[in-house]
């Protein structure tokens, strides 16, 4: 009876120390969850013309064409971006630049999937399910498994 009232105990204490945001959701099904959300979203907002990258299922739309030439994301090619980045489901914007200098092979996954697909001039916004992004870890100001938009506008590739 005592070590039956001992491991209530515990057992009650751990439960306390829960975050019952902090599920463990198997990798696969948080990215079905997040494109579920992302389409969700461009359905309810009426974004037109979404297209799918093939191979990672992120969602984009075009909205300037450029003619300059792509990066290579595992090249290290340094890139000149404007962009915005904004938490799907909150609309918050945590991150912004103009003029930002940086090498592709050092950023997000979702980026280094996605630029390489874009020419300089080219302005797109990315769609990226929270594995692309900052996936269970977050950041300062992304929680975890968030979902990414970005606004990015390819404006130089290389030095």
């Amino acid at each position: 009876m005592k070590y039956t009232a001992v491991l209530l105990l515990g057992i009650f204490a751990i439960t306390l120390g829960c975050n019952e945001d902090e599920v463990n959701i198997p990798p696969a099904e948080q990215f079905d969850i997040d494109t579920k959300l992302i389409d969700d979203w461009i359905t309810e907002n009426n974004i037109q013309d979404t297209l799918i990258n093939n191979i990672s299922q992120i969602r984009y739309t075009i909205n300037e064409e450029g003619s300059g030439i792509s990066p290579r994301a595992f090249i290290g090619d340094s890139i000149l971006v404007d962009f915005e980045g904004r938490i799907l489901t909150t609309g918050e914007v945590f991150d912004s630049s103009d003029s930002l200098v940086l090498a592709l092979d050092v950023t997000i996954r979702g980026w280094q999937i996605m630029l390489p697909e874009m020419k300089e001039g080219d302005e797109f916004t990315i769609y990226l399910q929270s594995i692309y992004g900052y996936a269970t870890e977050g950041r300062a100001t992304i929680p975890p498994n968030a979902i990414l938009v970005f606004d990015i506008r390819l404006l130089r590739v290389g030095g």
